[in-house]
């Protein structure tokens, strides 16, 4: 899937392995940027090679690409049992400076595409309760909360709750 904006071209594809040291270091730069993540950045310590194992054991795996730059990322893991597979993890991670751009959206439609195609019933998230963009995104993608882990993390002595939050794509 390719998109173009502003004379930037913006790309959508899944990743490989060769993508492996540019996403650990996505990551890094998005952990030193926002609040949201379980862990501090010094607590991160994947590497390069992790990564690529990642990409390859992971069930949907896309990137962002900006003029060959990449500025965004999901993933998407499916259950992997019989009682489990109709059931998805998900989560988004974007570069502060490109947020506001719609790669959020574009990565959205994509992960919900793959899901109807691989008959993946229902998508699961947490989010932090205050990243309030994210939460906006995911309702109007049809999520809607199922739960709450209050006090779950603790940053500088300031507990934050996360919210659980699902959407069906198939009612029974």
């Amino acid at each position: 899937m390719m998109k173009k904006k502003n004379h930037n071209e913006l790309i959508i594809r899944k990743a490989t392995v060769e993508d492996s040291n540019e996403i650990v270091m996505l990551v890094k730069q998005v952990m030193g940027e926002v609040s949201f993540f379980p862990k501090e950045p010094d607590e991160f310590d994947l590497t390069a090679e992790d990564e690529a194992e990642y990409i390859k054991n992971t069930s949907l795996f896309l990137i962002a690409e900006v003029n060959e730059k990449i500025v965004g990322s999901t993933t998407l893991q499916r259950g992997n049992t019989k009682r489990t597979s109709h059931v998805a993890d998900f989560g988004i991670t974007i570069l502060r400076e490109y947020s506001g751009l719609k790669i959020g959206t574009l990565l959205m439609e994509e992960v919900i595409k793959w899901c109807k195609e691989n008959q993946v019933e229902k998508i699961e998230l947490e989010v932090f309760e205050e990243n309030t963009p994210a939460i906006a995104l995911y309702k109007k993608f049809g999520f809607v909360e199922e739960g709450r882990k209050n006090k779950n993390i603790k940053i500088k002595g300031e507990y934050k709750n996360i919210l659980l939050l699902a959407r069906f794509l198939k009612e029974n």
